[in-house]
């Protein structure tokens, strides 16, 4: 199995499967729909999607007995965004959101802009082996945890990932449970939606990118593999690891060498390890 644990419950939702721009409008009114009733909550959450501007707020709603200079901001961010703030008793934002816990600030969220492989692609440009910071990118799996994929999120903005590409089916998507536990992350890592990780992963091959997998079963440590080319790091679902389809791609498979008494990693903790391993390369 790959370093990772069974998931405490499977939060991925079939009405809630993220899709790329393009596809076609019935399946995109769905996922608008879903999104429509998630409701980002906390006051650093909300204020950081309204600075980052990617996820696009529908409304914003704080509390009546915030402090003025924390009005103040979400004010000057909402009229920057164009986003309709209101005041509303703190009960009020209780009901909205069906949560107690959310610091005086609630807002509901429209469709996350998720991309297409050939849009990230676009974004990131042509690889080169003499950039001073060669692209990283990482797919996802089948990563069912929300928060799994926040937390690896959140390591992919650590270490300047310039993208994360999902799948269209079994794959958690990005939701107001994801933005939180990922420190805010969903809004600066561009994710990239595929319907067929294979053909996606080939992809990324043509576009000279090394493909790699973590595998308890290889030989080699993955610090003494040579990763400081573009490379597009595959991480497995809690529960069977990197698909044999996806292993079969990879041109390196890297083992994380366990020195304690447990034997498996979470899958996330894995991710970060080998994303700093892999910068730590390039940056040499």
């Amino acid at each position: 199995m790959f370093y990772g644990c069974r998931p405490l419950s499977n939060y991925f939702d079939s009405s809630t499967m993220p899709q790329p721009s393009g596809h076609r409008k019935s399946r995109r009114r769905q996922l608008q729909a879903s999104h429509q009733k998630n409701w980002l909550t906390g006051r650093y959450a909300v204020l950081e999607a309204l600075r980052a501007g990617r996820w696009p707020v529908e409304s914003l709603f704080v509390s009546d007995d915030v402090p003025v200079d924390e009005w103040s901001e979400a004010r000057r961010l909402a009229d920057v965004a164009e986003v309709t703030l209101q005041r509303e008793p703190r009960d009020r934002l209780t009901e909205l959101c069906g949560s107690d816990h959310h610091q005086g600030f609630v807002a509901r969220m429209g469709e996350y802009p998720y991309l297409s492989v050939e849009e990230l692609l676009q974004q990131i440009g042509t690889p080169s082996p003499t950039d001073n910071q060669r692209p990283l990118l990482v797919v996802c799996d089948r990563i069912q945890d929300t928060f799994n994929f926040g937390a690896i999120l959140r390591s992919c903005d650590a270490m300047n990932v310039a993208g994360v590409v999902i799948g269209q089916s079994e794959q958690a998507g990005v939701t107001p449970h994801v933005a939180r536990s990922s420190s805010g992350a969903v809004h600066h890592v561009p994710i990239a939606v595929a319907e067929d990780l294979v053909e996606a992963t080939r992809r990324l091959q043509e576009a000279d990118f090394s493909v790699a997998a973590a595998s308890e079963k290889s030989a080699s440590a993955a610090w003494t593999r040579q990763l400081s080319n573009p490379i597009a790091l595959i991480i497995g679902s809690e529960a069977d690891g990197v698909s044999q389809e996806l292993m079969d791609l990879c041109t390196e498979h890297l083992r994380i060498p366990m020195l304690g008494q447990v034997s498996s990693l979470n899958a996330a903790v894995a991710a970060g390890i080998l994303l700093y391993e892999i910068r730590r390369q390039q940056l040499s």
